[in-house]
């Protein structure tokens, strides 16, 4: 316990007790480790010998060599799938009549058409005016769905059929 430390708070020298005079820091934990007998060469890492090092890395490499092998044999052995192709039989051609898809008309906007008012005489309904919005994709970006006299609306032939 002769041994002098230094106060590592406030820097006070030359301390033999085991409280700083200055700030009354305790210094015993401080006092014990210096007083612990110091080792003179510190523990080595043991360091693998070369030949250890080589059969190390010798194994690696036959355990690589199998498992890709045995993977290899494994999808080699695999049975061999046989495909059936079907030659497709001639059919014989009858002359067929297409329905041409019917048209839609366009409607001339007139001055006082609200789009109810065009429902109502082209399909018969005056709540038919969403048909009239999806026919035409420019009236969605509209605010109100607004239409300008002497514009032109496409009016789909599934209105038109209600009407007939």
């Amino acid at each position: 316990m002769n041994t002098k430390l230094n106060c590592p708070v406030c820097g006070y020298q030359e301390i033999q007790g085991n409280i700083c005079p200055n700030c009354d820091t305790d210094l015993a934990l401080i006092r014990t480790l210096q007083d612990l007998p110091q080792l003179e060469k510190p523990l080595s890492q043991s360091k693998f010998s070369k030949w250890t090092l080589t059969v190390a890395l010798l194994m690696l490499m036959i355990g690589i060599g199998l498992g890709a092998g045995g993977s290899f044999l494994i999808l080699k052995s695999s049975p061999p799938t046989s495909t059936i192709v079907s030659t497709p039989k001639p059919s014989v051609n009858s002359p067929v009549t297409l329905k041409q898809p019917p048209k839609s008309i366009t409607y001339t906007v007139k001055p006082g058409d609200s789009l109810s008012l065009i429902a109502e005489k082209i399909c018969g309904k005056g709540t038919a005016w969403e048909v009239l919005v999806e026919a035409n994709p420019l009236l969605e970006k509209r605010e109100n769905y607004y239409i300008d006299p002497g514009e032109k609306l496409t009016v789909p032939r599934s209105c038109q059929e209600k009407n007939q």
